[in-house]
């Protein structure tokens, strides 16, 4: 019979989980004593933003209440920075017992609470160098190391603004489609929608990589600016019509930077797709790098 209640009360807590639409954490470690995690549409929570050295706690409520259920970490000490530790679901009464540790104090802390798996996954977040527009409905199509370049938004080292043209373009694969990448190649960092053929208009959150190949799909032709927050996983866009934009508007420029150009006038990459050097000469220190869309071996 107790065997039976334990299972229940196991059952029964995995449906309150499953059931909560909001997350919050608490404690030493969190600005202002609690913080709402953010849903995401594949049904995980996050949080970006500042830590503080310390202590905090995941649970359904923002204050202790009837129902308060928290997120208890499997093992002791388990820091808020990891590759994945599980965690179990515990009453109010052992919330002492359900502490993720902060090590120290910083402000591009992510993480995120998968539910489902019972998983809770952080890091430091390190900003990317790089941000490139691909796909058939660009003018670069897939072509690899031709990818359209986003601009960082001054001070602020994590947002990314691109603008230019979007349209159907039948002489390309997927030619409705396109994506965002963290290099002028494949790999390894991406930006995907959260279901296949999204429109960029509606869309404010993003995928960081994945297994599932998301692409966004043209719903119709023209200009478009389209701004993403790297770290917060969010995104705007914005329509400009079917005409060039006016410099005034503060267009012409960034469609400038966000043509079509051949490998050979962006220069030198490494093999991780990042530009190195203007041109081939010898500042360059021996291996490979790609000139050209070629591999090139630099004694």
């Amino acid at each position: 019979m107790k065997k039976i209640f334990l299972l229940l009360s196991l059952l029964l807590s995995l449906q309150v989980l499953d059931a909560q639409t909001a997350y919050y954490i608490t404690g030493s470690a969190v600005p202002d004593g609690v913080q709402q995690l953010v849903a995401f549409p594949n049904g995980q929570y996050k949080y970006a933003g500042t830590l503080y050295e310390g202590k905090l706690r995941v649970s359904n409520t923002p204050s202790p209440k009837t129902g308060t259920r928290y997120l208890k970490p499997t093992y002791e000490d388990s820091h808020v920075v990891n590759h994945g530790l599980p965690f179990t679901s515990v009453m109010a009464r052992d919330s002492l017992a359900a502490e993720w540790t902060v090590p120290f104090s910083e402000d591009r802390y992510r993480f995120t609470v998968d539910v489902q798996a019972r998983i809770l996954t952080g890091e430091l977040f390190t900003p990317w160098n790089e941000c490139f527009m691909v796909g058939g409905a660009t003018s670069c199509a897939w072509n690899t190391y031709t990818f359209l370049p986003f601009s960082r938004v001054e001070n602020e080292i994590c947002t990314w603004t691109w603008t230019g043209e979007l349209k159907y373009r039948p002489e390309n694969g997927e030619p409705r489609r396109f994506k965002i990448m963290g290099q002028n190649a494949w790999e390894p960092k991406s930006l995907h929608p959260f279901q296949q053929d999204a429109d960029i208009l509606t869309t404010s959150q993003l995928r960081t990589n994945g297994s599932d190949d998301f692409k966004w799909s043209v719903t119709k032709d023209g200009y478009y600016r389209v701004r993403v927050d790297i770290f917060r996983e969010t995104c705007e866009a914005e329509y400009l019509g079917t005409s060039l934009p006016t410099a005034g508007d503060g267009g012409a420029d960034e469609l400038q930077q966000a043509e079509c150009v051949p490998p050979s006038v962006y220069g030198v990459y490494d093999l991780q797709g990042r530009w190195v050097a203007p041109r081939l000469d010898g500042s360059l220190r021996r291996g490979w790098y790609v000139v050209d869309g070629r591999k090139v071996w630099v004694r």
